[in-house]
């Protein structure tokens, strides 16, 4: 193990300063975002949140800066939308924590600075052009202009009320234009300046909390801010991983953990896969690599072992990338389109875990990743909270698949660590999309489609994109539940996938304005005809037992096709899951 003596502890120095100093940091070029650190990732609703709370003198938390005597770690040259790289300073603040909030801050405040350069690589420059509206109720609003939308006279860019100087001009501006210009808004100019000044106050008098740790150890410096932030670390745990190795790639190509999982969450959204989870991405590349996925314990590993680990994640990280290009593939081919659907996250991974070895997996190979991936779903497997299962389970898939590429040994017929005879868990209850379980159902009822209210086909990739756009209304309820009988009321079998469009209300009661053929009500596993269903509180309570038995029917039929072990019970509670969020575990964990 690494016997290097570490230092006592790093110098930590708490303040609290002005904004207004804290941009003149940022314009002098003493405040750096160091290179291991993701980009700016912040919405624009996020930036317009961000201004409300300094608004209403609300805290937004403590910035982190590290200060260190030595080149530890290079800074980049931008921040938000300025280029630094003509600006040198001798003091440099390294920004460990707060990057999304302090660039939001400056690159709204210094816009038209005369000694700011910009860059012209910002994949969205009107994001800085934040407006306070004066017009508004409860002390005016913040705003981005609409495109193609020019801004009325109440409307004000926030970099105009940064300074004195700067506000006098915009009071100077409102009290120059004739008086019926703001008869839209139904305010006067008296109205409107005061309301300038009033957040113009709040700005010039807005302080933030900062600490520094001031040390020249960077393993030390990341340590100190974990600890300090146990109960919340708001940096990810993605740039903690990408800090501890940084420093292992200076001697030879630099590699930044926090970009490539940048440029694969990006690769991922083109090809439609939608929002993913950023540490999932570091779990894969982890595994890649033959480190613990639920362990960012890089400080704990030998120097030779940090430099061999070190020598392996570019090649690693690449071919975790490939992977999970590989698993979304393949997962389209079980019509699972989207992140939205997909039962775990972890699912992912371990495909990746396989695909990333495994470039062009033979029919026997697909047919025990998609074993493995059903029963995990069904048993609800990444969801009993045990990290160290997890792990071994994404190790033994990469491990396999090398031993079947690399040395030709034929895909076993099962896994150690996940049985064929692995209990499935009985069908869920309730319908709430937390729950793997209930999405696996899900999943498995979309994968031959349904019929639309015209007998036109709507396929499992339609389905999956009414998820993403609705969540849990992209299923309509049957029968209203203040009608409904328990159990079914919450049953998965009293929803269908909706057909309805922009129409509102539950199905039953729209079904009722339609004249719909036997093949969609088949499709959708309701009784033909169903006219008395939609008249009959009894007849209703059949057709949802009778969908309830069809939908447990189907189940255990692709159960049956996969040799799976069936449910011990008909029905059963749903699991909340949650393993995407688990926290990396203490060393005695």
């Amino acid at each position: 193990m690494n016997t290097q003596q570490k230092e006592d502890g790093p110098e930590i120095s708490p303040s609290v300063v002005f904004l207004y100093d804290l941009l003149k940091w940022v314009r002098q070029g003493r405040i750096r975002v160091p290179a291991f650190q993701r980009s700016f990732v912040w919405t624009r609703q996020n930036m317009l949140d961000l201004f409300d709370s300094v608004r209403w003198s609300y805290p937004i938390g403590t910035l982190l800066f590290w200060r260190s005597s030595v080149a530890t770690a290079s800074p980049h040259v931008h921040f938000g939308p300025f280029d630094l790289s003509q600006i040198k300073s001798n003091d440099t603040l390294l920004l460990l924590d707060g990057q999304q909030r302090l660039t939001t801050l400056a690159g709204v405040l210094l816009q038209k600075s005369s000694d700011m350069t910009f860059s012209d690589h910002d994949e969205d420059p009107g994001r800085w052009n934040i407006y306070f509206d004066a017009s508004t109720d409860k002390g005016g609003s913040f705003m981005h202009m609409p495109n193609g939308e020019q801004p009325k006279v109440w409307q004000v860019p926030l970099y105009q009320l940064r300074d004195t100087g700067s506000l006098f001009q915009a009071v100077g501006n409102i009290f120059s234009v004739d008086e019926k210009k703001f008869e839209e808004a139904g305010r006067t100019k008296e109205f409107v300046a005061e309301q300038l000044q009033s957040i113009a106050r709040a700005l010039q008098s807005y302080k933030i909390p900062i600490v520094e740790f001031v040390t020249d150890d960077l393993n030390l410096a990341v340590e100190s801010f974990t600890r300090l932030n146990r109960k919340g670390v708001s940096i990810g745990a993605d740039e903690m991983f990408s800090a501890l190795t940084y420093q292992a790639g200076n001697a030879g190509k630099r590699f930044h953990i926090a970009r490539e999982i940048d440029r694969t969450l990006k690769e991922i959204k083109e090809i439609g896969f939608g929002e993913v989870e950023r540490v999932l991405v570091l779990r894969a590349f982890l595994v890649a690599v033959g480190l613990h996925p639920y362990r960012a314990d890089w400080p704990k590993l030998s120097e030779t072992a940090q430099t061999d680990v070190a020598n392996q994640l570019p090649e690693a990280m690449e071919r975790a990338r490939s992977g999970l290009i590989r698993a979304i593939e393949f997962l389209r081919e079980e019509s699972v389109y989207n992140a939205r659907m997909l039962p775990y996250g972890l699912h992912l991974v371990g495909l990746s875990a396989w695909l990333g070895e495994d470039e062009k997996p033979s029919s026997e190979a697909k047919r025990l990743l998609r074993r493995w991936f059903w029963l995990t779903g069904f048993a609800s497997w990444f969801g009993q909270g045990n990290p160290a299962r997890y792990a071994a389970g994404l190790a033994e898939l990469r491990d396999t698949a090398r031993k079947v590429c690399k040395e030709g040994m034929p895909v076993p017929d099962e896994l150690e660590h996940l049985p064929w005879t692995t209990p499935t868990a009985p069908f869920p209850e309730r319908y709430d999309l937390r729950s793997a379980r209930v999405r696996t159902l899900l999943c498995l009822l979309a994968k031959d489609g349904v019929s639309n209210l015209d007998d036109s086909h709507k396929n499992a990739q339609e389905i999956a994109e009414d998820f993403v756009r609705n969540g849990p209304e992209a299923m309509r309820i049957i029968w209203s539940v203040t009608k409904a009988v328990a159990p079914l009321s919450s049953s998965p079998a009293n929803r269908m996938f909706d057909v309805f469009g922009e129409e509102r209300g539950q199905a039953r009661s729209l079904l009722r304005n339609h004249n719909v053929s036997s093949g969609f009500l088949e499709s959708h596993l309701l009784p033909s005809p169903i006219n008395d269903a939609l008249q009959e509180k009894e007849s209703m309570q059949k057709a949802l037992k009778d969908r309830l038995d069809q939908m447990i029917e189907r189940e255990l039929s692709f159960m049956n096709e996969l040799k799976l072990t069936p449910p011990s019970a008909r029905t059963g509670s749903i699991t909340i899951d949650q393993e995407d969020d688990a926290p990396l575990p203490d060393e005695e964990d």
